[in-house]
């Protein structure tokens, strides 16, 4: 690939060619860590603007797909603790239990429902490996954990998937 050096001396062309190979694992993987497809929009444009900002950190011992994820996670996980104190101000405020809506209903995604039943953590690895697509070094990278430790949590995760799908078909 090589086009984070190109975009590090200012290359337009490159840029968009990443952001065209990329931009759907991305979107999908901001989507399923948030439920919300216009937050998930928005932060998939931003992380485009991180990488084209920060090309010239780029180191060439993580994968230059595992780079963008990584960017893609940080910042979303800064928007998710955003808007969670937004949450925990406004009830202060009010002194009123805020109503969430039903994300199941607006996502649509079948997937995004059926990851809610898994932990934080156990959905970070669904999502990275399935929808970033990525390989286990490079999610330990990410993650801070070992390859076979990813792989171990990542089976027990999809157990627990399965064994879902087995209850909604018996209903």
């Amino acid at each position: 690939m090589k086009l984070l050096p190109k975009i590090a001396r200012g290359d337009r062309g490159a840029l968009e060619q990443l952001y065209a190979q990329q931009k759907t694992r991305v979107y999908r993987l901001v989507l399923s860590m948030t439920g919300d497809p216009y937050l998930a929009e928005d932060l998939t444009q931003e992380t485009f603007l991180r990488v084209q900002e920060s090309a010239g950190t780029y180191r060439r011992d993580i994968s230059e797909t595992a780079w963008v994820v990584a960017i893609a996670r940080n910042l979303t996980y800064d928007a998710l603790r955003r808007q969670s104190r937004e949450i925990i101000n406004e009830t202060a405020v009010s002194m009123s239990i805020p109503v969430l809506s039903d994300t199941k209903e607006q996502s649509g995604f079948m997937f995004l429902d059926m990851i809610q039943e898994l932990t934080q953590a156990e959905q970070e690895l669904v999502c990275l490996r399935i929808l970033a697509e990525l390989s286990w070094r490079e999610i330990g990278r990410i993650t801070g954990q070992s390859a076979d430790a990813g792989r171990k949590r990542y089976t027990r995760a999809l157990e627990k998937l399965r064994k879902g799908l087995i209850s909604v078909k018996e209903t």
